[in-house]
């Protein structure tokens, strides 16, 4: 099994004023998919993605963070910051069917719908958890990388016909 995790670094508070402790993390990714003259999008299409996550890894991060204690003033302590970086690729199938079935053939008899696909990759640099504690050793996997909202639009644009797949992959950890 491959080592996931990435080497710890020290950066400075500025590259964290975002910092927040126990939000979720949802990265969108959108592809498209030509559409061939005279099919259209299957009513009951419901999109299929497969996704690789294994050029995706966690870090652990430090900054030092300046804090004000009531009646005592201001204090510098380690913020310690996990963070999910890498790629996430990913493929999706739809199913089309023919807009008029009388003027389409097929090579299988009695079968005119059709699968396509489209492919993507999504780059990832997200902050997961941010604690004055020592952050634990974190592996990601399919539990706390899933798919989200994963939907499938028909559209045009000037004489082109596209179906265009969009959702997010939802990064948890505990």
């Amino acid at each position: 099994m491959a080592d996931n995790s990435l080497n710890n670094t020290h950066v400075s508070q500025s590259d964290f004023s975002n910092c927040t402790t126990e939000e979720e993390r949802q990265i969108p990714f959108c592809c498209f998919v030509p559409l061939p003259h005279d099919f259209q999008l299957a009513p009951y299409c419901k999109p299929r993605l497969v996704y690789n996550i294994g050029c995706l890894g966690t870090s652990k991060e430090t900054c030092k963070k300046t804090i004000q204690i009531e009646n005592c003033g201001q204090t510098e302590i380690d913020l310690h910051i996990l963070k999910a970086k890498g790629c996430i690729s990913f493929l999706v199938n739809i199913d089309v069917e023919p807009v008029c079935e009388e003027e389409v053939c097929s090579s299988v008899p009695h079968t005119k719908d059709m699968i396509l696909c489209c492919k993507g990759t999504v780059c990832v640099d997200q902050i997961l958890k941010c604690s004055v504690d020592c952050l634990p050793d974190t592996h990601l996997d399919c539990e706390n990388v899933k798919v989200c909202d994963l939907q499938a639009k028909s559209f045009c644009e000037g004489d082109c016909h596209f179906i265009q797949v969009t959702g997010y992959f939802q990064i948890s950890c505990d």
